[in-house]
């Protein structure tokens, strides 16, 4: 079949990216090494949990530059603590024996979906840590259409997409119990897809405590200042409207931190605008225990998220966990701020853009007076002691339930 030359340009993009992950997934199998570290804390217990996740959260103390590392250490500690000897296999592990494991418990990864078509029967606990995957993809999939329909240019690769093996899109079906980071509407979600309420957990996030904010932040000097604080998926997670914004409006200073460089088409498009704007400052990957962060969460007022959809948004409580920064974020950042913050209905260009000024418009005072309010709300509610507990009783609950204790 011939392809006329306005299809050939409609699907180029879409080759590039699957040729690319073909690329990447025979680079990391030729030089990433598929680990399976055994009994993690050295214990004689009999029952067997094998953890698809991050093996490497064993070989140091861990860092706070993501999240994950502290999920799968609290993951095999709480196992440990109720009688299961502990292994951990990279996820891209495709060469596991499933049969000597009670329990397989794991995030979206080649090595956790393999374990359904296991000759054995563990019970499998699925660690979700973003929205399902049918709305994930749905979504990203509609705002990579509105960007291009704003920008006359794709940039599939800063959107989200389930990796590997096509099983990935049936953990939480599959699986005999799901816990599902983020707040109750990040669950919902699920259950909206799979009407099984009773095999469905909510674990809320946590923060990396690193420092005390100042009560004397002076908001009338910085209340346009905005923060954006993230990593990969820079269309899924709203940079775009965030840099847009900054563009319209030179009274505003946009800080943006961590931003993945890698995004070739995002900043293609973006990159010659956003480096000659004065009044957008690019801070790279920061480190949250570093003095250039708490500088950058002192002189900002505002917290821009427009993201699609999250587990509960780890960079989100990190940033207001320890500083005092007014959010303005998407229902879909699956934290549940009561009256804090602004949480916008829609994640469009025109919702963030009313959000924004109406934020900026509040007296410092007011400023202070919420952002010292969330503050506490979020180490009251988001700390990793908390995190720990409930992960705790959700995993004793799911082993008491399916008769593994």
């Amino acid at each position: 079949m011939k392809l006329t030359r306005s299809e050939f340009r409609r699907i180029l993009p879409i080759a590039r990216r699957r040729i690319g992950n073909a690329i990447v997934g025979w680079v990391q199998k030729l030089f990433i090494p598929s680990r399976l570290s055994r009994n993690l804390f050295g214990s004689d217990h009999k029952r067997r949990t094998l953890i698809c996740y991050l093996p490497e959260a064993f070989d140091a103390p861990l860092p706070k530059s993501h999240s994950n590392f502290t999920e799968c250490y609290m993951a095999a500690k709480v196992f440990d603590s109720l009688g299961y000897s502990v292994d951990c296999a990279s996820r891209n592990n495709t060469g596991i024996d499933y049969s000597p494991y009670d329990v397989v418990y794991g995030i979206t990864s080649d090595a956790y979906a393999r374990s359904f078509a296991a000759p054995c029967e563990p019970l499998r606990i699925f660690y979700s840590v973003g929205a399902h995957t049918f709305l994930n993809f749905k979504v990203t999939a509609e705002r990579n259409k509105q960007f291009h329909r704003e920008h006359g240019c794709r940039a599939l690769a800063s959107c989200h997409y389930v990796p590997g093996n096509g099983m990935n899109y049936y953990n939480a079906h599959l699986s005999d119990a799901v816990i599902c980071l983020g707040d109750a509407s990040v669950t919902q979600h699920f259950i909206d897809e799979d009407p099984r309420p009773e095999h469905y957990y909510t674990l809320p996030a946590f923060y990396f405590d690193v420092r005390k904010p100042s009560a004397e932040k002076e908001f009338d000097k910085c209340r346009r200042n905005i923060l954006w604080f993230g990593s990969s998926g820079l269309i899924h997670k709203g940079l775009d409207i965030a840099i847009d914004f900054a563009l319209r409006h030179p009274e505003y200073t946009l800080h943006i931190c961590g931003a993945s460089r890698g995004e070739k088409e995002f900043w293609r498009h973006y990159a010659p605008l956003a480096d000659k704007a004065q009044n957008i400052v690019q801070h790279g990957f920061v480190d949250i225990e570093s003095d250039e962060f708490a500088r950058i969460l002192d002189e900002c007022a505002l917290l821009i998220n427009p993201s699609l959809s999250e587990s509960g948004a780890v960079a989100v409580l990190n940033v207001l966990a320890n500083g005092l920064l007014y959010p303005i974020y998407s229902r879909e950042t699956g934290l549940a701020l009561a009256d804090y913050g602004h949480e916008v209905e829609e994640v469009t260009y025109t919702a963030f853009e009313k959000a924004i000024m109406e934020a900026a418009s509040l007296s410092g005072e007011e400023l202070l007076q919420k952002t010292t309010a969330l503050n506490d709300h979020v180490r009251r509610n988001y700390s990793l002691a908390m995190y720990e507990e409930r992960l705790r009783t959700h995993i004793e609950t799911i082993l008491k339930n399916n008769n593994r204790r």
